[in-house]
C-alpha cells in the first residue's frame, strides 16, 4: 500500500498568504540538519499497510541526507520498567503489549528490516510515550 498522505492546496495558500512563499525555510544547510525517525519498529509496521507505505520515502529521505552531510536519527520504543500507573492507565495487558513494543536486542536489529542503517546514524531509546517529552528521550 502506498502512503497516500498529501498536503491539501488550502494548505499551501493559507501559507503563502501569511508568509509570502510556499515553504518556511528557503535553504536547507545538510550539516546542520538531521533526519529523526521515530518508532519505525516491526510492532507499529508489520500489520499496518499505511505505516509501511511511508518506509520508502524515508528510506530515499535518509539516504539523501547522509550524501549531503546530515544526520539520521533512529528513535525506538525501550522497554523500560513496568509501571502501576501504565498498568492503571491502558489496562495491565495492553500496558505490557506496549512496554515491549521496540523488542529485544540491539537497536540496529530492532529497526524495520527494510531500512539500512549506516554506521554514522544515531540509534537511540526513548524512554517515554513520545519521543519529545522533555527530559525523557
Amino acid at each position: 500500500m502506498t502512503h497516500a498522505w498529501r498536503i491539501e492546496d488550502r494548505e499551501y495558500q493559507r501559507h503563502e498568504s501569511r508568509r509570502g512563499r510556499r515553504h518556511a525555510f528557503t535553504t536547507v544547510a545538510p550539516h546542520r540538519t538531521a533526519l529523526v525517525v521515530i518508532d519505525m519498529v516491526p510492532f507499529f509496521a508489520e500489520e499496518n499497510p499505511y505505516t509501511r507505505g511511508i518506509v520508502p520515502n524515508i528510506a530515499r529521505l535518509a539516504d539523501a541526507l547522509r550524501q549531503a552531510g546530515g544526520l539520521v536519527a533512529w528513535v525506538l520504543p525501550g522497554a523500560g520498567e513496568r509501571s502501576a500507573v501504565k498498568d492503571e492507565f491502558l489496562g495491565p495487558k495492553v500496558a505490557e503489549m506496549f512496554r515491549r513494543s521496540g523488542g529485544e536486542g540491539p537497536l540496529r536489529s530492532r529497526l524495520w528490516h527494510e531500512f539500512e542503517v549506516d554506521d554514522s546514524d544515531v540509534l537511540v531509546e526513548k524512554t517515554a510515550a513520545s519521543a519529545f517529552f522533555p527530559g525523557r528521550s
